[in-house]
């Protein structure tokens, strides 16, 4: 180990990225090349050397190192060592850097990724060349804990930095870590690039499209771990909590619902495998107390396992292909709730506070996502799903589950009521959690989507039938809340790093809601509060507009939701000429019809450039059809929206 003057050992990282490929032809003889252009191998042989485009420069760079006196430094004799190393073990194993970053030196974020691209198949040394440098790793850790983190809360965060610190220590060893850790830390660090932030960036010299980058390799790379079944993935905690945030990452970052569903079903199975859904029975109980345990491990367990279910049950009641049903059924478990404390209270031998619900703590939102997910199953239970059958519930039942909502927010503890007198009263809570302002707004926009859920069959014919004038008024003034929330969580989110427009979760809800107070407007068009509403409409699709500022893959599904939405209107005036006799609407399309049909069919680019970008001129097709439906044919195209879009949760 290479030491210091004062015989103290130095530790670095050996950037891997910053040394020149062998040419494609060696790489496939796998004969050793010496990296010059062209390389002798290639010279013997009368045959054209080429390189990867982005080792060009490297190879310049070693092309003029070689007709220049050699002078060694330290670095070169490092570089030359692992040379060696390679031609006796064929592999190169890098060593974490401890050195104190800053921001002149700092390694610019997922600039170690660019040796990925011509790996053909992986093994635990490539794997583990794409990890970042250990203080880069530390910042990207810590950016994680402080932001993302608190809308997922599975994790034990001080056991899982230490199992960061570990994996990299074995490395500095010359030890490998397991696929598994690997995959816990790609998954972490993949997080932290999706919340980044200007003062993160700043640190990394890095900027918001490396970012990006960062996250589309991290995440691959825990997918290509998980996908390789040579070497499968072997069932445990930290596998568990790593799918779990992989799942949660996908799903919030392009709301591709089979990848993630996948995932989920994934860390379903193992969960099982483990025995986790009896976690909590008296047997298991009792054999804790015997033998012993390790109670983080049991912690993370219950985390993992309720934070699948609650997601389960959520998805049941909106919207999506899952609308109507769910997978776990509460009979087939016995798992208790997580305890109501703070990381640094559990240790591996007990948890030393479990406060009661009044008490605020990082894993208090968690809770109460579990007790909404509840009342979500609980209607699933109560409502015939419209894919089984054709009967409208009593209304009645749709008032009883109404008054579930009402007794949620009743029960709610002061720090997450949304009223001016609570608000005020929690603020020195807010200063010690700083995340509780943005989960209390998130609790009441998720219940606010549901509300209008519920109450969306009736709300139309609650505009002429004073039996259902409740859920009219209920539906608009729950939608109307979603947007404000959505506006107010900008302010909350700012304070704690994360970015609201970057999460699909969120824009899926503000669409919907958006949706329902234009269809509210456009079958009433001469209300007297119309023109209002109709900017509260326009205002939350300027919303959603904004999201093409932080993704792009967000704004092809607004893209997709847009389409969908506009060639079921579409459809929906065609009929209705076909009934009254009239031509077709299709072949009577305007100009800005045909236009705005033909910019949806473009590439997401040019359709963000184009018609996306004015909202004026989308309201206008929207009402040029919306006032010619009558409320069942506004209940189908809405019923169609939700079996057209991916899980919201």
């Amino acid at each position: 180990m290479k030491r210091d003057s004062r015989g103290e050992p130095v530790m670095m990282m050996v950037h891997r990225w910053n040394r020149p490929l062998s040419c494609l032809l060696c790489r496939e003889k796998k004969r050793r090349c010496d990296r010059i252009q062209p390389c002798s191998n290639c010279s013997q042989r009368n045959i054209e050397c080429e390189y990867e485009s982005h080792t060009v420069a490297g190879l310049n760079q070693t092309a003029t190192a070689q007709t220049e006196p050699a002078t060694l430094n330290a670095e070169d004799v490092l570089n030359r060592l692992h040379k060696l190393e390679e031609a006796v073990f064929n592999q190169s194993q890098p060593i974490p850097q401890t050195r104190h970053a800053d921001t002149q030196n700092a390694t610019p974020f997922g600039s170690h990724l660019q040796s990925a691209v011509d790996k053909p198949s992986l093994d635990i040394a490539y794997l583990t060349r794409n990890l970042p440098p250990i203080e880069q790793a530390r910042e990207l850790f810590s950016h994680f804990a402080n932001t993302l983190h608190a809308t997922f809360c599975v994790f034990h965060i001080p056991s899982t930095r230490n199992i960061m610190e570990e994996a990299y220590q074995r490395m500095m060893l010359g030890g490998q870590p397991t696929s598994t850790r690997l995959l816990l830390l790609f998954t972490i660090f993949a997080g932290a690039a999706l919340a980044w932030t200007p003062e993160l960036l700043e640190k990394l010299r890095s900027t918001k499209d490396e970012a990006k980058a960062a996250f589309t390799a991290y995440t691959s790379l825990a997918m290509s771990i998980l996908d390789d079944d040579s070497q499968p993935v072997t069932a445990s905690t930290v596998a568990l909590a790593a799918i779990s945030n992989l799942a949660y990452l996908i799903t919030n970052s392009d709301g591709f619902a089979v990848k993630a569903s996948v995932l989920r079903i994934r860390c379903l199975l193992m969960a099982r495998t483990m025995q986790i859904h009896r976690l909590d029975t008296v047997k298991s109980q009792e054999e804790r107390r015997m033998k012993g345990c390790n109670i983080i491990e049991i912690e993370v367990q219950r985390r993992v396992w309720w934070h699948m279910v609650a997601t389960d049950w959520l998805s049941g009641f909106s919207g999506g292909p899952q609308e109507g049903s769910y997978s776990l059924q509460p009979k087939h478990m016995n798992v208790n709730y997580p305890s109501n404390v703070d990381d640094e209270f559990i240790t591996e031998a007990a948890v030393e506070y479990n406060h009661p619900l009044s008490t605020p703590t990082t894993m208090s939102s968690f809770i109460y996502r579990i007790k909404m997910a509840e009342i979500c199953r609980e209607i699933v239970d109560a409502m015939p799903s419209i894919l089984l059958e054709s009967q409208e519930p009593e209304y009645d039942l749709i008032l009883q589950l109404d008054d579930k909502y009402r007794t949620f927010f009743k029960g709610l503890p002061t720090f997450f009521q949304d009223d001016e007198a609570s608000i005020s009263q929690s603020k020195s809570i807010y200063e010690r959690y700083p995340h509780l302002p943005l989960q209390r707004i998130t609790i009441h926009f998720s219940v606010h989507t549901r509300i209008c859920r519920l109450h969306r069959p009736y709300h139309l014919e609650g505009t002429t039938n004073p039996k259902y004038a409740y859920s009219h008024q209920m539906c608009i003034r729950s939608a109307q809340k979603v947007l404000e929330l959505r506006r107010a969580m900008d302010d909350a989110s700012a304070k704690v790093g994360i970015k609201p427009t970057r999460f699909w979760v969120v824009t899926q809800h503000v669409f919907l809601a958006a949706l329902i107070l234009a269809t509210d407007v456009s079958f009433n068009p001469d209300a007297v509060d119309a023109e209002a509403r109709k900017e509260k409409v326009l205002s939350a699709y300027r919303i959603l507009e904004r999201s093409k500022e932080e993704s792009s893959v967000l704004m092809e599904g607004i893209q997709r939701n847009m389409q969908t939405l506009m060639m079921t209107l579409q459809k929906q005036r065609a009929q209705i000429d076909l009934q009254s006799g009239e031509p077709a609407a299709g072949e009577m399309a305007s100009n800005d019809d045909s236009e705005l049909l033909s910019a949806m069919n473009r590439p997401s680019d040019a359709f963000i450039d184009t018609d996306l970008g004015d909202w004026d001129n989308m309201w206008s097709e929207f009402l040029a059809v919306a006032p010619e439906l009558d409320a069942p044919q506004w209940n189908s195209l809405l019923d169609d929206m939700d079996f057209n879009l991916p899980d919201v949760q």
